[in-house]
């Protein structure tokens, strides 16, 4: 009877169990306006935005990182923060959440208890006034409490992105930002394509580039996989996040007996194609960086 129980129980609970090959995100909530220090860490813990949707339409999640940033060039752009934007950036672009955790740490040794009658506080002010393009609406949220003048977040993608910036370009009075003669601030980190650059150099838009952060293969993912696998025989769903994720996780995972049944999902179409090179079919590619779309 306890048997039926538990099997009908597990049945109407969940419809299945997808692997993440992310770290959990943790979003910091937001600051009130007289704070400046934004943590990065993990130690308020919010939902992150796959558990939560995933678990609205019955699944269960399991996260797994596969790469683990290390935050590089903090300093040098701390100091172009203090210097202000005046006469140097028309915008600042960002393509990923670690770029804009990088940024947070510079903000905070820039601009930690700087108030509105100290010295800083107008390269403050002008930093936030700029445009502040971001590839999707999750990078957008993590950069909520900067307050920024958040631009882009339903691109979802760096062509799609480039494709804004250049139509806002074209839109807005070169008076206003000076784009013909200033470059845009392009914090990025070590994996970045090509794509966004290329595009915005063809049509005449100036990139000044900075490395925030370098991207490292997680040294616990082995240990971490062969723990999962071992607590929860049946994954049904795998979902890859990035070209180097597929890198570092692939080896490994092909070595499994789940590999031969499981499903693959994709974030973004640069990852669905690069496991198209590797020789492995995605059965889901989500069009976007966003929970709503993979789900």
């Amino acid at each position: 009877k306890f048997d039926s129980i538990f099997l009908l129980s597990h049945v109407f609970m969940t419809k299945g169990t997808v692997l993440l090959l992310k770290d959990k995100a943790s979003l910091e909530q937001d600051k009130t306006d007289q704070s400046t220090t934004y943590d990065i860490s993990d130690s308020k813990q919010i939902p992150d935005e796959y558990e939560t949707k995933l678990a609205s339409l019955s699944y269960t999640s399991i996260f797994l990182p596969v790469l683990s940033p290390v935050f590089v060039n903090i300093e040098e752009l701390s100091k172009i923060l203090k210097n202000g934007p005046e006469k140097k950036y028309w915008g600042i672009v960002v393509t990923s959440q670690k770029a804009v955790k990088g940024l947070k740490l510079a903000w905070n040794d820039a601009f930690n208890d700087v108030t509105e009658v100290d010295s800083l506080s107008k390269e403050k002010a002008s930093w936030k006034n700029l445009p502040f393009f971001v590839v999707g609406k999750a990078t957008s949220k993590v950069a909520d409490d900067l307050k920024f003048n958040t631009l882009g977040l339903n691109s979802g993608n760096a062509e799609s992105l480039a494709e804004y910036i250049i139509q806002f370009h074209s839109q807005h009075n070169t008076q206003n930002f000076h784009q013909n003669e200033l470059p845009l601030l392009f914090l990025t980190g070590d994996k970045r394509l090509d794509k966004l650059p290329t595009r915005l150099s063809q049509a005449g838009i100036k990139l000044e580039e900075l490395l925030v952060y370098e991207t490292k293969p997680d040294e616990n993912f082995s240990i971490e996989l062969e723990n999962i696998v071992k607590k929860d025989k049946q994954i049904d769903w795998i979902v890859f996040f990035s070209p180097s994720g597929v890198d570092v996780a692939l080896k490994n995972l092909m070595k499994l007996d789940l590999w031969k049944t499981v499903k693959i999902a994709s974030i973004g179409k640069t990852t669905g194609s690069y496991l198209e090179k590797c020789g492995i079919k995605a059965h889901v590619i989500s069009p976007k960086p966003e929970s709503e779309s993979l789900a």
